[in-house]
């Protein structure tokens, strides 16, 4: 049997907070969860610790999904390694499988790169004004066309 919560009901996201009240966290780690998005960051000059200390605790999350009997969907996973130094933190696991690193990830709407220069969210927010503002030029010119 898994355990279900129902997506898009009132009572959603508060059954969602009570089933997930206690995740496992550490003081090395930070969980941040809005809904369906969440995100395990922590901070160490030593990219090595720092990816020992996420896998530490994506291992702990591991054995609780299990024990609530939660499924991990391993495809929504991303891993990013904010620093300005060339390079990335070694490779980390869910579920013995491994996690994709990437250069950007999107979180709450808010387009990340890994030198957090917000370049990646001006450029797509930007594209997503332009296309909204096509459609609204389009929409009214049409409009006044066909009176």
């Amino acid at each position: 049997m898994q355990s279900v919560i129902p997506q898009e009901s009132i009572l959603g996201p508060f059954l969602y907070t009570v089933h997930t009240a206690d995740i496992p966290i550490t003081t090395k780690t930070t969980f941040s969860a809005y809904a369906d998005e969440t995100a395990i960051t922590t901070t160490h000059p030593n990219p090595t610790n720092a990816s020992r200390c996420l896998q530490a605790i994506l291992q702990k999350i591991e054995l609780w999904m299990r024990k609530w009997r939660l499924k991990i969907n391993e495809t929504k996973f991303a891993h990013i390694t904010f620093t300005r130094r060339k390079g990335s933190c070694p490779p980390l696991h869910i579920n013995e499988t491994i996690i994709p690193q990437t250069d950007t990830v999107k979180y709450l709407g808010l387009h990340f790169d890994k030198r957090l220069t917000w370049r990646e969210h001006v450029t797509k927010t930007r594209k997503h004004l332009d296309l909204k503002s096509g459609n609204c030029y389009g929409s009214s010119a049409s409009a006044y066309h066909s009176h």
